[in-house]
């Protein structure tokens, strides 16, 4: 016989430890990056029949899970019994409930297809409670977290330009709002060419007879606001000088006389007089309209934004222009202020202050504008729970959307954490007089971040680097209740379970620190539900290498293909199927030549014969 080197040995492994995933595997190259007591999953979001998905998922056994619908109609459908029973159901086997409100046609700052309308804000405000009455149906134990989008309007977009130290953060393009009429209109960066010379400004030089400027979006909204404040003057003051024209015949002293009735009617003169002295009125008239409007719209948004530098302003330029009128104080109105050419006057001195002031920000970039009014509508969601429940009540989780929504940068999103806690801890002093340091604590446990790593994860495809995406979950991690995990590769909100697209989850976990270890993590993953047909909750495990004993130590699920250590592990069956029957079987399976009960048919040792 020849002698070879053939051996086996090394294909049964010592130990699950030495056991590693290929190639193919999910596995995001942590073990133990998140406890299967922390991992939960979503019900189905397309169906009012919440109960039967949530049974389902339970029988699976998982320990969390989010209930929720995408429609506003389907979560309307479901009877308040069945959330009481969903209740029951997840107190039966151990596991706990989220929920997440509907999230089609909902923005909680108002803004609808139309523009914003404070109406819309109330009526969310409204379905809001309505989720809150129903999450603490679901509720086992005080402080369910229900996510809630923080927008579902558009919004701005920002990408990152650049390499190495000139790389930097820039606005692509703004979405901003008219406050005075609730429009939205989109601003982008632009390129503006002049039909005149180009001059060196140091030497005086005329390099060109043309030139080009680039305009970023924030150049052009600040351009776009003075440009609406200068042509809203320039209009009133067109009307005075239409006004001054029809006048510049008729002596003041005449417009008083005829004022006080002290000329002839019948005089030819003074019947042209007295008719250029009405149609000045309606021209003036017209121009004080238009003057007290652009003055409400001046205070109005000087008392939204706080800026009591510019309410103080506005408030002497009314001083100034009662007193160009005669008017004072205390003192009765005289007649004579009423005359054309003194209103004329008045209302020319108003235009000149009104054009000295402050530009008013008219139009606002849509994130500001929406911080202002959702975290009232938070604000007041929170104080409703809260008088519900008490420190018990449902915690609102304000999730980030993906750009070109409102929401999707940290910055933006810590702002109106921030502001609805400061509105629901006002309130709580103010309401239930409890000390500030109190409301505060309060206010930080009932109002946190459903922080969507995926949503995030889509701002690659406007040049965000992971690195990128790290920085802008630290801004918000102090304030996380909930994670939602969903992988895609950058471009579409695809819901795909972790370690099959590229969203960097071990960076990101890690980014929001100890406050986004300890919160609740659901798996979104809508995506292979609809297309494949199966639950994903093995390759989650094995993604998160999570640990398969509740203790927190190993073997972990992304060792599970090694760990058993059976035949039927590891490498599969590659002996022939006798080989499992004879060897490590017991005595009973040895043929009766050799003492024991398996039967003999001939043909080879491994074949099922005799030997």
């Amino acid at each position: 016989m020849v002698k070879t080197n053939y051996s086996i040995e090394n294909i049964y492994e010592p130990g699950y430890a030495s056991f590693k995933p290929n190639g193919d595997s999910p596995f995001l190259g942590k073990e133990g990056m998140i406890p299967t007591n922390q991992l939960g999953l979503t019900t189905d979001p397309r169906t009012a029949n919440q109960i039967a998905s949530l049974s389902t998922a339970l029988n699976q056994g998982m320990r969390v899970m989010e209930v929720g619908t995408i429609q506003p109609s389907h979560f309307e459908t479901i009877p308040k019994q069945h959330f009481a029973e969903m209740r029951r159901k997840a107190k039966l086997a151990g596991a706990e409930l989220t929920l997440h409100a509907p999230i089609v046609g909902t923005d909680p700052s108002g803004i609808g297809q139309q523009g914003y309308e404070e109406s819309n804000r109330i009526q969310v405000e409204r379905q809001l409670r309505d989720v809150i009455d129903k999450a603490i149906e679901l509720d086992q134990k005080g402080n369910i977290p229900i996510t809630i989008h923080g927008s579902n309007a558009a919004g701005s977009n920002w990408r990152y330009d650049g390499e190495g130290k000139d790389r930097k953060k820039v606005r692509e393009m703004i979405v901003a709002v008219d406050r005075t009429s609730g429009q939205i209109i989109p601003i982008k960066e632009d390129m503006k060419f002049y039909a005149k010379p180009k001059v060196n400004k140091e030497t005086g030089e005329v390099l060109d007879y043309s030139f080009k400027k680039n305009y970023s979006p924030e150049k052009q909204l600040e351009n776009h606001n003075l440009t609406k404040w200068d042509d809203a003057m320039s209009k009133i003051e067109f009307q005075r000088e239409n006004a001054e024209r029809i006048l510049k015949d008729v002596d003041i002293r005449v417009q008083a006389g005829i004022a006080e009735k002290k000329l002839n009617p019948r005089d030819e003169k003074v019947a042209i007089a007295r008719q250029k002295m009405y149609f000045a009125g309606e021209y003036l008239q017209e121009a004080s309209r238009q003057a007290q409007a652009e003055f409400n719209h001046a205070y109005k948004i000087a008392e939204e934004t706080k800026d009591e530098k510019q309410i103080e302003a506005l408030k002497k330029i009314a001083e100034n222009y009662s007193n160009s009128l005669g008017i004072e104080k205390g003192k009765k109105v005289s007649q004579l202020s009423m005359l054309p050419s003194v209103q004329s006057h008045a209302i020319g001195a108003l235009v000149e202050s009104l054009r000295d002031i402050k530009t008013p920000e008219q139009f606002v970039p849509i994130e500001d504008f929406s911080v202002s009014k959702a975290s009232e509508t938070f604000s007041n969601a929170a104080y409703y729970a809260y008088k519900k429940k008490g420190e018990k009540a449902p915690a609102l989780s304000i999730e980030n959307l993906y750009q070109e929504m409102g929401f999707s940068q940290g910055e933006d999103l810590k702002n109106l954490v921030v502001n609805s806690r400061e509105k629901f801890a006002s309130k709580l002093v103010e309401k239930e007089r409890i000390s500030k340091s109190e409301a505060d604590r309060v206010a930080a446990k009932l109002i946190g971040v459903t922080f969507d790593v995926g949503h995030l994860n889509m701002s690659k495809k406007f040049g965000y680097t992971d690195k990128e995406l790290v920085k802008e979950a630290e801004k918000v991690g102090k304030f996380v209740n909930k994670v939602h995990l969903t992988d895609n590769f950058g471009f579409n909100d695809t819901h795909l379970p972790p370690g099959m697209g590229n969203v960097p989850f071990q960076a990101l976990l890690e980014a929001l620190g100890e406050e986004g270890a300890k919160a609740i993590k659901i798996n979104e993953v809508g995506g292979w539900f609809e297309h494949f047909k199966s639950s994903p909750f093995p390759q989650i495990l094995e993604a998160y290498g999570s640990p398969v004993y509740s203790t927190g130590s190993g073997p972990y699920w992304s060792q599970a293909a090694g760990f058993q250590q059976s035949y039927l592990e590891g490498y599969g069956q590659m002996l022939p199927s006798t080989n499992y029957q004879l060897f490590g079987a017991g005595f009973s399976q040895l043929p009766p030549s050799l003492g024991g009960q398996q039967g003999q048919q001939g043909g080879g040792r491994m074949g099922g014969g005799g030997f």
